[in-house]
């Protein structure tokens, strides 16, 4: 729902970091034609003569599989060698445990240190979940030993348990909040054609809504604590992607929790007239984007939607109502 810059500093330092670990643990695997952890236990022996020949297919595109973009994360999931989803074979055991193992839970998501991925969610700089524009993602850094630390949890936009040599790609970590994750969880986003944020633009998905009585016409008129009025209204789509709305449920959602929201818009639009606007801006100089948060507390451009949830509804929904030029 919410598009994410694809330009992103952190890139070159990110895949750096990655590109080497990951060579080191493929050299040494292919070397020794078996997968040994550093304690000396061994994960996987005899790796077949096809399987070397994958891995060293792997090593030689290590950077360009951390670096891909989109598309090029679809080509590698396309590619006929690296046709890895057998979770019995050896080859499937030794990629996990180079990209997931070594890879993602040791070098971005370890729970003693995880400094790659709190620095990854805060260079994308999202405040908002992507996939819903409903909660919160927020990132505190531990600066001293003691100190308390959160951020949001990285989805693996195109599932590590399915394509594990996509575990430390850096535009298939997604931050997002725990009910996407979860809701997402390892279903096969690459066969469900599901857009990912990075392809997502800001016009995919229009909110709107539908009158499901006239009560609420009255709302200018009676006190809006004596109604329910919510029962009145149910948000829609006027434009959406209908496979990302149907893979995270959000009509259901929004419907479900956020009604409310559209309820008090339609109070404000009863309330600050057009010409209390316009007052607002020839008599104090205010420009719209000023007058919009002040009234709304919400943010207006394309690039600030990610700063707050619900945003994206309640700009959709104050230009329908003529409450933002």
């Amino acid at each position: 729902m919410i598009k994410i810059d694809k330009n992103n500093g952190y890139l070159d330092e990110f895949s750096k970091t990655l590109s080497t670990c990951l060579y080191k643990e493929l050299k040494k695997i292919i070397e020794n034609k078996e997968v040994t952890k550093p304690q000396g236990a061994i994960v996987v022996d005899a790796l077949s003569d096809t399987d070397i020949e994958c891995l060293r297919y792997i090593k030689k595109n290590i950077k360009l599989i951390v670096n891909a973009d989109v598309q090029q994360l679809k080509e590698f999931i396309e590619d006929k060698y690296l046709n890895i989803k057998d979770k019995k074979t050896n080859l499937y055991k030794a990629v996990k445990y180079i990209f997931i193992d070594r890879g993602y839970e040791s070098k971005i998501s370890s729970a003693n240190d995880g400094k790659i991925a709190y620095r990854l969610v805060k260079e994308i700089g999202l405040a908002s979940c992507p996939y819903c524009n409903r909660n919160y993602i927020s990132v505190l850094i531990k600066k001293e030993e003691g100190d308390s630390k959160t951020r949001p949890q990285l989805d693996h936009f195109y599932p590590k348990a399915i394509y594990p040599f996509l575990a430390c790609s850096f535009y298939n970590l997604i931050p997002s909040c725990s009910a996407c994750n979860l809701m997402k969880s390892d279903k096969d986003s690459y066969t469900e054609n599901v857009i990912s944020p990075y392809e997502l633009e800001m016009d995919s998905f229009k909110f709107s809504y539908t009158l499901n009585n006239t009560d609420i016409l009255n709302i200018g008129i009676q006190e809006s604590s004596k109604y329910d009025y919510k029962d009145s209204i149910n948000i829609i789509f006027d434009k959406k992607n209908e496979t990302n709305e149907k893979y995270f449920e959000l009509e259901k959602l929004y419907n479900q929790e956020h009604r409310d929201v559209v309820i008090e818009l339609l109070v404000k639009k009863a309330y600050y007239p057009q010409s209390y606007i316009d007052e607002l801006s020839s008599s104090f100089g205010f420009s719209q984007d000023e007058i919009y948060r002040y009234l709304f507390s919400n943010y207006n451009q394309d690039d600030d939607l990610h700063k707050r949830p619900l945003s994206k509804l309640v700009r959709d929904i104050s230009e329908e109502l003529g409450l933002l030029k």
